[in-house]
């Protein structure tokens, strides 16, 4: 099978070593030249190319039956430039390409915005009311549209992803942590294994699977359980809470994965792994 992964970075480069023990023919394009070495070892072709490119981008999905988007915005001014009009580009070109191609795309579970602690799934409405959020909507709504060409696409909703070098969720955590966090202590978290949302992209490929799926473990402590848990394996003040600090985002839920579960998708991590 001959497939491309559009940003390849931290899941990206995961999802190919999967893809290459599957026996893919993996075309794969990154924005970081130092990437190009690890991509080597486990793609037929690797290139520097950004999302937007309308000349490569034609080639690689011409080129190519299956089109994984992995790509992941550095900071707040490429959200748009990385995420929308990379999606615009995708189906500029498909207008242009006879045969339908099967797309997935990986966005984020920030679409749904706050729905007050309660359980979201893929029917929820989308309430979300930031402009990173809303551009990713935007962008889904890109991507389905290619089912207007016969594409099979699927859309795959993340939460905050962890496992591998430097993202266990002890790293994170160290990362972030203060005395004082910003936020509710009450909100609850929902992550996902870096080896389930491989896991899945390589399941809806095996299995032509198409819609919108979330990628979430079974667990969702709350903020304050999560970091108590923590701070006792690592023997550190367990943090407070100031909702004042306005530089968290409002969005709290529990992201339910039952659809994925009920297409035969097994987790590997269902609990969270510290």
């Amino acid at each position: 099978m001959k497939t491309t992964i559009i940003g390849c970075g931290y899941l990206g480069l995961a999802l190919a070593e999967k893809l290459h023990q599957n026996r893919h023919f993996l075309t794969c394009t990154t924005i970081n030249p130092r990437s190009i070495k690890k991509l080597k070892k486990t793609t037929q072709k690797s290139l520097i190319m950004r999302g937007t490119d309308k000349n490569e981008v034609f080639l690689i999905l011409e080129d190519n039956d299956t089109i994984i988007v992995t790509v992941e915005a550095k900071n707040s001014d490429e959200f748009e430039n990385t995420y929308l009009q990379t999606a615009h580009t995708i189906k500029e070109c498909a207008k242009e390409i006879e045969a339908p191609k099967r797309i997935i795309f990986t966005s984020k579970t920030s679409v749904y915005g706050n729905h007050d602690g309660m359980w979201v799934d893929e029917s929820t409405p989308l309430k979300a009311k930031d402009d990173f959020a809303r551009i990713l909507i935007d962008t889904e709504n890109t991507i389905l549209s290619l089912n207007d060409f016969g594409w099979r696409v699927a859309i795959l909703r993340l939460t905050q992803v962890y496992g591998g070098e430097n993202h266990e969720i002890i790293d994170l955590f160290k990362e972030s942590y203060k005395k004082v966090l910003t936020g509710h202590s009450d909100y609850y978290t929902n992550m996902v294994h870096r080896d389930d949302v491989v896991g899945i992209i390589s399941y809806l490929i095996d299995h032509d699977i198409q819609g919108i799926y979330n990628a979430s473990d079974d667990e969702h402590p709350t903020r304050d359980e999560f970091a108590k848990k923590i701070c006792a394996k690592l023997n550190l003040d367990i943090p407070k809470y100031d909702p004042t600090l306005a530089d968290f985002p409002d969005n709290n839920k529990r992201v339910a994965n039952y659809r994925i579960k009920e297409k035969g998708y097994i987790f590997k991590h269902p609990n969270r792994v510290i």
